[in-house]
């Protein structure tokens, strides 16, 4: 009997019912899509989305969002590292992901809006003067058309813009939410290096903007449709819209890093002053291997002195412990950093996957909400203490 199970699929050829045993082919994944976005400057962005398995998630409209966010910097963009395969991963275990080149890398070099991106107050203001270490702009004309990190003077001193690349990917994440792709009251980000100091401030922004397009009079100042972040929020008007912050359900950050132009000072006034929320309402995971001296004193900065993780501190304070917030040392990690981390025998995505699942199984019940932003809106950075 033994031998009859093992006889090979030449023995149904033979009979000519090969075809009519062999199991169907099973469906493949979709493929990535390439994707391209403005902000609300005028810069196009391109990003790649990866659609979660239907297999795996029959109704995609519920299924949860990832960001994937590099360290800007020389040479990188978001092919370099194993982000792909991290998001294969996510994607088998149900969630979509979306992953995108900052503004001046990779393919993200187009400035649509020549006039919107040199002549917008809030990055071209006097006491906001980003665009000023970009070569080629004013007194230049035809003003310039295309961006490029290599042309930045002081690239460390142009961190603050990419702030409003996240708020583009936000409103295009929404749109797609609207269209019923995937579900933006659950968002995770993963961002590695410098993208951890820049999706903690964007946190902060999330907090100071509505969840959905605010009808005319919920705002302090009534504007013509809804430009920048933050404004006032008529919170006491009864049916204003929660704030975006809600739907960041997690973040992990792999190697974190702290620019020296951004002040130990500011980052800890986000959370302390400007959006206290994000302390217990966004839970962070910390990684960093054992030997990586400043992704380790980087993470514990913010864990104990941003987010008050130390127990004892956040008694004196009247806070409450943080309970879905970890610091982590990757065992053999050794000097490994950010994108080195992922790929490796070190498992780092399993664990990230374990911290995000047990979130997300709360999160699982929070509904789709129709978001109605139609178009980018500005992050004006000096609010969150961003000098040139």
């Amino acid at each position: 009997m033994r031998r009859w199970f093992a006889a090979p699929a030449v023995l149904f050829a033979a009979i000519g019912l090969a075809s009519m045993h062999a199991p169907p082919a099973a469906a493949q994944p979709p493929a990535p899509e390439e994707e391209s976005f403005l902000t609300a400057d005028g810069v196009q962005l391109k990003g790649i989305f990866h659609a979660a398995d239907p297999a795996k998630v029959p109704n995609a409209g519920a299924a949860p969002v990832v960001i994937l966010m590099y360290p800007p910097g020389v040479d990188r963009d978001m092919t370099k590292g194993d982000w792909k395969g991290l998001a294969a991963a996510l994607n088998d275990k149900g969630y979509h992901v979306f992953r995108f080149d900052w503004r001046g890398h990779g393919k993200s070099l187009d400035i649509k809006d020549p006039m919107k991106f040199w002549t917008n107050p809030y990055m071209n203001g006097n006491t906001c003067n980003y665009n000023l270490y970009i070569k080629g702009g004013p007194p230049r004309k035809p003003l310039k058309n295309d961006l490029a990190f290599k042309d930045l003077t002081r690239p460390e001193r142009f961190l603050p813009a990419y702030l409003n690349d996240l708020a583009a990917v936000r409103v295009h994440l929404d749109t797609k939410n609207d269209n019923k792709a995937l579900n933006a009251s659950s968002i995770y980000l993963i961002g590695a290096g410098d993208a951890a100091t820049i999706g903690m401030a964007w946190m902060t922004a999330e907090w100071q903007r509505p969840m959905v397009f605010p009808a005319p009079g919920l705002l302090g100042i009534n504007v013509p449709g809804y430009e920048y972040v933050p404004q006032r929020l008529n919170i006491a008007a009864g049916n204003f819209p929660p704030e975006g912050g809600q739907d960041i359900s997690g973040a992990v950050w792999l190697s974190a890093t702290r620019p020296t132009s951004v002040t130990e000072a500011t980052v800890k006034k986000w959370v302390s002053t400007q959006a206290p929320k994000v302390r217990e309402s966004n839970p962070m995971l910390f990684l960093y291997a054992d030997k990586d001296a400043t992704g380790k004193k980087t993470s514990e900065f913010f864990f104990n002195e941003v987010l008050i993780g130390n127990k004892a501190k956040a008694q004196a304070l009247n806070l409450n412990p943080l309970t879905q917030t970890f610091i982590k040392e990757v065992k053999d990690g050794k000097e490994l950093r950010g994108t080195q981390l992922l790929g490796t025998n070190l498992k780092v995505e399993s664990t990230m996957l374990d911290f995000m699942n047990e979130i997300q199984k709360a999160r699982a019940k929070v509904p789709s909400k129709v978001r109605g932003y139609n178009t980018p809106y500005f992050i004006d950075v000096r609010a969150y203490g961003f000098i040139p």
